[in-house]
């Protein structure tokens, strides 16, 4: 009998336990030249949270960053640009820091060396924090460009 109420209280506690991932991510291409594309990724934040940008002060919160794989198809002109956003006071970190709120979008400019189809994909690690918590984030992307 034990034994079943530990495994309804286990299952219980799992129906109630959340992942928080207040940061969904999408992306797009759009055509600049024949072989020349932006990259777009663009992150949606949940209400109250935000989203580091791609350069934060040293001793602050960890900056967003999107790692490419190397690919002989594609080369990255210039570096990733970000949004505006917003430079506030950042209590938890006790700086001022660069941080997006709703969505944020990010361009990367590549340039192709192949006019086959091909993919192009990567990781990013991020940071979002709210009034009470921070969370440190990971996603993968792939974007195809015909």
């Amino acid at each position: 009998m034990n034994k079943i109420l530990v495994l309804a209280l286990f299952i219980t506690s799992i129906g109630y336990s959340q992942i928080l991932e207040p940061v969904k991510w999408s992306t797009r291409v759009e055509k600049i030249s024949n072989l020349e594309y932006d990259l777009i990724i663009t992150a949606k934040i949940e209400p109250n949270f935000h989203l580091y940008a791609l350069d934060v002060p040293q001793g602050g919160p960890l900056p967003t960053v999107f790692i490419f794989e190397k690919n002989a198809g594609y080369e990255l002109m210039g570096a990733m640009t970000e949004p505006k956003g917003k430079t506030m006071f950042d209590s938890t970190f006790e700086l001022h820091v660069k941080h997006f709120e709703a969505s944020a979008s990010f361009r990367q400019r590549v340039k192709l060396k192949t006019k086959k189809e091909l993919k192009i994909s990567g990781e990013i690690e991020f940071m979002t924090c709210n009034d009470s918590s921070c969370v440190p984030g990971y996603d993968d992307f792939e974007i195809t460009i015909r």
